[in-house]
């Protein structure tokens, strides 16, 4: 727990600062294989709204100098991921967590860690074609990567996810970055995660306490 406690305060204080922008914050969760063009529309949503980017790649790639995508080594990033998750949330702020997040029980883990924060939680699907995905993969290992590219996933484990990759459950946005830019999904992503947001205002569930009793007080007076 020190050990785990370290590497989380470390990384967090790299990490920019960001607005408080309701009390328990509010959580983007990305969901995609690798290739599939998540963080390129991360970056582009940047360009809507101040948030905190906690990215299983980043982490990994200050974690481990030759990643190895085993079971023990991403249940610890994400283990990572999670604490810092929820020490920002508690701060109020939005938080996006881009992982590849592809299995329902780390979905839903991180999704009740949301809701006890507070928080509304919206998430988003990204696809592309194989061919596609392959082409960027390959793009990647020749070492022509994208500006902020930091995953080290080639076709192998694009491969074994795909068997392991398991449907979402709920609502969700779906983005094809097949042949759509990620400027152009962006904008659709901020719209979503807008009206998530904008209907956690009447969810009971996802307001402090102080404000539940105040609704319930006003309601009591005027019955």
């Amino acid at each position: 727990m020190i050990y785990l406690q370290r590497i989380v305060d470390e990384i967090d204080a790299q990490l920019p600062e960001s607005p408080a922008v309701r009390k328990g914050g509010s959580l983007l969760m990305m969901v995609g294989l690798p290739g599939t063009g998540k963080s390129s529309i991360v970056r582009s949503l940047m360009t809507y709204f101040s948030c905190v980017v906690v990215s299983t790649d980043s982490i990994r790639a200050k974690m481990r100098r030759q990643p190895t995508y085993t079971a023990a080594e991403m249940g610890l990033i994400y283990e990572v991921c999670y604490a810092i998750i929820e020490k920002r949330l508690d701060l109020g702020q939005r938080v996006v967590f881009d992982a590849s997040n592809y299995l329902e029980s780390r979905r839903e883990y991180v999704a009740n860690l949301a809701t006890s924060c507070g928080a509304p939680v919206a998430t988003c699907y990204v696809q592309a074609s194989q061919e596609t995905i392959g082409q960027r993969l390959a793009q990647r290992i020749s070492g022509k990567r994208q500006t902020g590219d930091l995953s080290d996933a080639d076709w192998a484990v694009y491969k074994w996810m795909v068997e392991a990759q398991e449907p979402i459950v709920g609502e969700h946005l779906i983005l094809d970055t097949t042949s759509t830019p990620a400027e152009e999904l962006a904008n659709r992503l901020y719209n979503y995660w807008s009206r998530v947001e904008a209907d956690a205002e009447s969810n009971l569930d996802l307001q402090p306490p102080s404000w539940a009793s105040q609704l319930s007080s006003a309601n009591s007076a005027g019955s």
